[in-house]
């Protein structure tokens, strides 16, 4: 496709074509269409939170604040909203979403319970064994060789029950 030249001018801007047109038209209609569906509480408060974000980082003062935070909480559609959120965001970041639930836990796995388990269940004799030493032993060898026990084993196990069961 060659564009028209014009040889005083240089090339001649043949203006909007068609398919432009069309596709602007289809464009507009279907942003119509939206800015007419009906907000929800959740957006709503979304909405009131980012003018609270912007009242903090100094963009709006209070009465205007004040202002579009009744404008948007009487926002009956997503046309409302973006009227209420004018000069603060560009257009491609007005679009709201409704808030999800948050996430589940992601889901733990059996090895590390397994694995703790089964190292717990093959040093335990040793540390009950190191425990007792300390405890009902007389001589000071054994008392020394329980605590060394304890303190080879215990934090160990501790470690890996830490890993096994994290706090969430």
């Amino acid at each position: 496709m060659t564009m028209p030249y014009d040889a005083s001018t240089g090339p001649v801007d043949p203006g909007p074509t068609e398919a432009y047109l069309r596709w602007r038209h289809l464009q507009e209609q279907a942003d119509a269409e939206r800015d007419a569906l009906l907000v929800s509480d959740a957006e709503r408060d979304q909405v009131c939170r980012r003018l609270a974000a912007a009242f903090s980082e100094g963009r709006i003062t209070s009465p205007e604040l004040d202002e579009r935070t009744s404008r948007a909480l009487a926002a009956r559609t997503y046309g409302d909203l973006e009227d209420v959120m004018v000069g603060l965001e560009p257009p491609a970041a007005t679009t709201y979403h409704p808030v999800a639930p948050a996430a589940g836990l992601p889901a733990r796995s059996v090895l590390p319970r397994l694995v703790f388990w089964v190292v717990g269940l093959f040093t335990s004799p040793f540390l009950l064994g190191g425990g007792a030493m300390v405890l009902f032993s007389d001589e000071l060898s054994t008392t020394i060789f329980g605590l060394v026990m304890l303190t080879l084993f215990l934090p160990g196990l501790i470690a890996l029950y830490r890993w096994a069961h994290p706090r969430t």
